[in-house]
């Protein structure tokens, strides 16, 4: 299973006079790289919520939002009266001693420490649990973007794969006619420089001319890699965990054979067949780069 390292997930919640919304991005990365922003009743999570991104997100840039408002919060705030009237007091005394009028505005005081008590951060386990099934909800739906976007990519991949493995297989049937070709080729230059000088062709030097032309030119070890390449390839995209790494590696390792194919064979047609595989070979390297 293949999953996308590109990917947006949200979801929301109302609890009381309390909004919850989250929302989850993420783009490509070669590591887990995370931004989270979030308000102040769900700052106390921090911690926990990047845990969570965690455990469904292992590479890729990911952007938490995480956004807890009130709507009856000043509804929701009290006045500590004993603070409050300690402030009166104090306020009263001070007047008396200097022979002023005591005409307290209580708006201002209401602006003084601990006389307005409002709801704070960690004092609503209820709504930090609502905090956490929304993240995860929000999660949950980016994964199934990226479990889609991963399917599409699998598909791409091995279609891919079979026109890899079809010029693989023209490789294959064209490297012994390269062989064939270059026996005739030599033997009509030999042949015909031997009768211009009245020499006869040693068939003993000729074949080991050929002998050595037929080990420098053999691609059959390369042609079996590649084979192997594609099955492992094939196994991954398989696998029950995405592995963007595995997959980059392996299309490094076909790149390389593809290219000692091409520099070995010395054939024009097979020359074609390389250069088409590398340009399958960069499209698949692209798209490999959005895979976790």
């Amino acid at each position: 299973m293949l999953l996308s390292m590109t990917g947006h997930g949200e979801s929301s919640k109302r609890m009381g006079g309390f909004s919850i919304d989250v929302e989850v991005r993420t783009v490509n990365n070669r590591f887990l790289k995370l931004l989270t922003k979030l308000s102040e009743f769900a700052a106390p999570l921090e911690s926990e919520l990047e845990g969570m991104v965690r455990d469904f997100l292992k590479r890729g840039s990911v952007s938490l939002y995480v956004r807890v408002n009130s709507s009856d919060f000043e509804q929701s705030a009290f006045v500590n009266q004993p603070v409050l009237q300690a402030y009166l007091r104090a306020a009263k005394e001070a007047a008396d001693a200097l022979f002023l009028p005591f005409q307290p505005d209580i708006s201002g005081f209401m602006n003084l420490p601990g006389v307005l008590d409002t709801p704070k951060p960690g004092d609503n386990p209820e709504l930090e649990q609502g905090i956490r099934e929304v993240c995860r909800a929000a999660l949950e739906d980016l994964q199934a973007m990226r479990k889609a976007e991963g399917e599409a990519m699998a598909s791409k991949f091995r279609d891919y794969m079979l026109e890899l493995r079809s010029l693989r297989q023209a490789i294959v049937q064209r490297a012994p006619q390269v062989i064939a070709d270059y026996q005739n080729k030599l033997e009509q230059r030999v042949r015909a420089a031997c009768e211009s000088r009245g020499l006869e062709l040693e068939s003993s030097e000729f074949l080991r001319e050929v002998a050595l032309f037929c080990d420098k030119a053999d691609v059959s070890e390369e042609l079996t890699r590649l084979d192997s390449h594609f099955l492992q390839f094939e196994t991954v995209l398989q696998a029950p965990e995405s592995q963007g790494r595995k997959l980059d590696f392996l299309i490094q390792e076909l790149g390389r054979e593809t290219n000692t194919i091409g520099s070995k064979a010395n054939d024009a047609e097979i020359s074609v067949c390389v250069v088409s595989m590398k340009t399958i070979l960069e499209q698949i390297r692209e798209l490999v780069q959005n895979v976790e």
